[in-house]
């Protein structure tokens, strides 16, 4: 009997922390993660689980780069280098950390970013564009996704700015998608989504799984998260500072 292959190990994450100092309110510090250890590999949906207030979109956003982290260590695996070496966040330069967003790590929020004067299409297939394919085949890659996530064909060549909540998540989720970073951030994706367009999301995420990237997430729809998680990870408060 062959033995599978180990999948591939992509974040590395010991002894995280993350405080924010409030230096309106006198310099106060609250603390928000604290000793965070965690792996996640490819092919493989970690979800971040926990009650409200216990840091998982400021986790997100630590791996993504947004925040430096307080204390401990964040490695990202890059797969476009030779060998791929590991990458620690905290030591990297802001080109290295634009170079990951580019071609190994992208990140779907809960908002878009609204660009002005630019169609959805093209909002959408940016990120591929970024990594080198031509504008026909980047256009021609988002059509097929903006037509999965029922966003209709009208809509298209207008800028996103005027769509509705649920219209604008999936151009946003389109845009995360598309670009087949091997490691992709998900902050509640299909919250102002209704059931079918969930649907057509979780049938997106587990292709992406299939296809071996590494997603890590919050899903706070319980069919969602059940259908789509393959391991969570259970965050607690942390312990106010005295």
């Amino acid at each position: 009997m062959t033995q599978a292959a180990p999948k591939q190990t992509m974040i590395e994450v010991r002894g995280l922390g993350k405080m924010f100092t409030l230096h309106n309110q006198g310099g106060i510090r609250l603390p928000v993660l604290q000793a965070i250890d965690f792996d996640a590999a490819a092919g493989e949906c970690l979800v971040l689980s926990g009650p409200s207030g216990t840091g998982k979109s400021t986790l997100l956003r630590c791996l993504y780069g947004n925040y430096l982290a307080t204390e401990g260590m964040i490695r990202l695996r890059d797969t476009t280098a030779q060998d791929a070496p590991w990458v620690t966040l905290s030591h990297a330069p802001e080109q290295v950390i634009l170079q990951l967003r580019r071609d190994v790590i992208g990140y779907v929020s809960q908002f878009l970013r609204a660009i002005p004067r630019v169609s959805a299409l093209d909002v959408v297939a940016d990120p591929l564009q970024q990594r080198g394919a031509s504008q026909e085949e980047a256009r021609a890659r988002a059509a097929v996704l903006l037509e999965r996530l029922n966003v209709p064909r009208r809509l298209w060549d207008l800028p996103p700015a005027t769509f509705s909540g649920g219209e604008q998540q999936r151009v946003n989720i389109a845009r995360g998608l598309i670009g087949g970073h091997p490691i992709l951030l998900l902050d509640e994706p299909t919250a102002s989504l209704d059931a079918d367009n969930r649907a057509v999301v979780v049938e997106l995420i587990r292709e992406a799984l299939t296809d071996g990237r590494c997603l890590v997430g919050i899903f706070h729809d319980d069919a969602v998260r059940e259908a789509v998680a393959t391991r969570l990870l259970p965050l607690q408060p942390a312990t106010a500072i005295a």
